[in-house]
């Protein structure tokens, strides 16, 4: 019986330092047979000549070198891009984490679990350990998370690309994105999915998750972390011009609607600013406040000034 094929995409910045070390995890994966895109985002230290050597070392590794675009346009220039084996889930991995040998296999065997998940959009992520720059176990990652439905996420919540795995129809789905602007290439593959089929969550972790110091998105360790993130997620919110959440929804209805389960529940986050009987409306919506008083506070906030 033929293994399960997963093509990994994974963009590259000046990660030289633990980028070895998560090439042979993905390499080593057990149960999945593996093919590695590589885009590097216009590195200046030597991850190209890393990528390079390992691309000469492995048939299933594909290198390309790039502009530096950001992240987000990085990935979904690999999540768009021709070639991938239509029968092949996709999964997202970052330059400098360590993968657990069973984390892609876990990930196809939850998502083979669902009866239609041969043609229903399917999104799996999963808790993760956190670790330190010597790969000492800190904690887990995740409290509560594992409860998030799709109008959670809408308002508030995140889902980390370095866990997710798409099935077959919700890679092809991605597939069909246009470039423009979004907030969270993980972010917005997750909205999708909850909007057009449906999320599964793995509470066991499957990857050593660093926190360096460096990442471009961190792990709360402690309480005064978390405290310190919040409000610095706050305050970058309330000087953003454009709105994650509101620019995401605009993007999936203009892009997405023919596949979209209730496109006009979503509609309500992407028009909420026209006018203030929107705004309550929103803030009135049974669903999108089922979760904890400080989020519903600061999403009815973000409301009122705009920033959602």
């Amino acid at each position: 019986m033929s293994k399960p094929e997963v093509t990994v995409l994974m963009s590259t910045w000046n990660g030289e330092k633990y980028l070895r070390e998560q090439l042979d995890s993905i390499l080593n994966q057990q149960g999945v047979d593996v093919t590695l895109w590589v885009r590097d985002d216009g590195s200046s230290d030597s991850t190209r000549e890393i990528l390079k050597e390992y691309q000469n070392r492995y048939s299933n590794i594909d290198v390309i070198e790039g502009e530096n675009l950001g992240y987000i346009a990085s990935f979904m220039t690999l999540a768009t891009r021709p070639g991938k084996n239509p029968a092949a889930y996709t999964a997202f991995s970052d330059q400098d984490d360590i993968w657990l040998p069973d984390k892609l296999i876990s990930a196809v065997k939850m998502i083979e679990e669902k009866a239609d998940h041969e043609t229903k959009p399917v999104l799996y992520y999963s808790d993760l350990n956190i670790v330190d720059a010597n790969d000492t176990y800190l904690k887990k990652a995740n409290t509560w998370e594992g409860t998030i439905n799709r109008y959670m996420f809408a308002m508030f919540i995140g889902i980390r690309g370095c866990t997710m795995v798409m099935n077959p129809a919700l890679t092809r789905l991605v597939e069909r994105y246009k470039q423009t602007k979004i907030f969270g290439h993980d972010t917005f593959i997750a909205e999708l999915a909850f909007w057009s089929g449906e999320v599964v969550y793995d509470a066991v972790p499957h990857i050593d998750y660093r926190q360096t110091g460096e990442n471009l998105s961190q792990t709360n360790i402690t309480k005064k972390d978390r405290i310190v993130k919040n409000l610095e997620f706050i305050k970058k919110r309330c000087h953003q011009k454009a709105c994650m959440h509101e620019i995401n929804a605009n993007v999936l209805l203009d892009q997405y609607e023919d596949v979209l389960n209730d496109p006009d529940e979503l509609r309500i986050v992407a028009q909420y600013k026209k006018s203030w009987k929107n705004r309550f409306r929103l803030m009135r919506h049974r669903e999108f406040f089922t979760f904890s008083l400080p989020i519903q506070i600061t999403n009815v906030f973000l409301i009122t000034i705009g920033k959602l």
